[in-house]
């Protein structure tokens, strides 16, 4: 059994791992820290530990003892702290005194292809599918990542044959079935994406990427029969988190339904209401400064991201910037003239 080696740079040692008064790399009490800490966590490995330090450097190196099955309890705080440089060595300590450890196939085979060494990490996941089979759970983690793994490469029928295994093992996963979602509307085929979006939600029913996953394919699915249902979903999405990536796409989405009802039920793609809207918003800011037109159009612009009903006739808001009252179409009206004029 061949040991292992590793080296890292004193400076980029956690130091909140050591006792106060011996976190000064360099220092005497640094080294002493630095090299109880490894003492303890090559405890359970048994064999031989040699830490150095030289030129500024950690240098550790482990020869085994006869073997004996170190306990994942000191690999997986480090993985959970994404302190991957430390946690690596010792998975594949583990992995060499045994060679088909479930935990430790699957954490370097996540590793491997979350840093791009995909076909490295495929054979890796492919041995902890086998190695996980007792634990249910386990095992559609391990499929999850093989397909993820697949999917980066490219291989879109195993990524697949992975997901609906992992749903076969473990039917309330999910990620599984939210990821299947997505694969399948890569595939175009939306109606099969909206019922794994629905399961996925069903067992996850805060999972905001996967209630937006649905909103989405069921706009490409059918956007007249599925409007209302995903505009319900977006405004949810938005609602729950206002801000970030996710936020903005959702609003974008909204934007495009908003748009799609302004040329609805016209023959000609356009309602006559909303041309008229459209005209007096061009009057109105071709008698502004630039100064007052940002204003009005931020302030609308703020209104119009907690959603417009802009099919309600109803609907009447007033603004700080511009007198009197504003249906929710007229203010739609407002924002698409005032985004033209911004960036033509």
């Amino acid at each position: 059994m061949e040991g292992t080696a590793f080296s890292i740079e004193e400076a980029s040692f956690d130091a909140s791992l050591l006792p106060e008064g011996s976190r000064t790399p360099g220092s005497e009490a640094f080294h002493r820290a630095v090299t109880d800490y490894f003492q303890k966590s090559y405890a359970s490995m048994g064999g031989q530990l040699s830490v150095v330090f030289a030129a500024g450097r950690i240098e550790v190196a482990w020869e085994p003892a006869p073997p004996e099955a170190p306990a994942m309890a000191s690999i997986g705080p480090l993985l959970q702290q994404r302190r991957f440089e430390e946690a690596r060595p010792l998975l594949e300590t583990l992995l060499q005194l045994q060679p088909e450890h479930p935990e430790a196939l699957y954490n370097l085979g996540v590793l491997a292809s979350e840093e791009g060494r995909l076909e490295e990490a495929r054979l890796l996941l492919r041995r902890a599918v086998v190695a996980n089979a007792p634990d249910a759970h386990a095992q559609a983690n391990a499929q999850v990542a093989l397909a993820l793994a697949a999917m980066r490469l490219g291989d879109k029928a195993e990524a697949r044959q992975a997901l609906e295994v992992a749903i076969e093992v473990e039917p309330g996963n999910s990620f599984a079935l939210r990821s299947l979602g997505s694969l399948l509307v890569i595939a175009g085929a939306y109606a099969a994406a909206v019922e794994r979006f629905r399961q996925a939600l069903k067992a996850a029913p805060d999972d905001l990427i996967a209630t937006f996953n649905l909103a989405q394919a069921l706009l490409e699915l059918d956007p007249d029969e599925h409007r209302d249902e995903a505009d319900r979903l977006l405004l949810q999405v938005i609602e729950a988190q206002p801000y970030g990536e996710l936020a903005e796409r959702a609003k974008d989405l909204r934007s495009s339904i908003a748009r799609r009802d302004l040329r609805a039920d016209q023959p000609d793609g356009l309602r006559q209401d909303a041309v008229i809207y459209c005209l007096q918003a061009l009057q109105l800011f071709e008698g502004m400064d630039q100064q007052r037109f940002l204003a009005v159009l931020s302030e609308v612009g703020a209104v119009g991201q907690g959603g417009l009903q802009i099919n309600e006739p109803g609907t009447s808001r007033s603004l700080k910037t511009l007198p009197g009252s504003w249906s929710d179409l007229a203010l739609a009206c407002l924002i698409h003239v005032g985004m033209k004029r911004l960036m033509p």
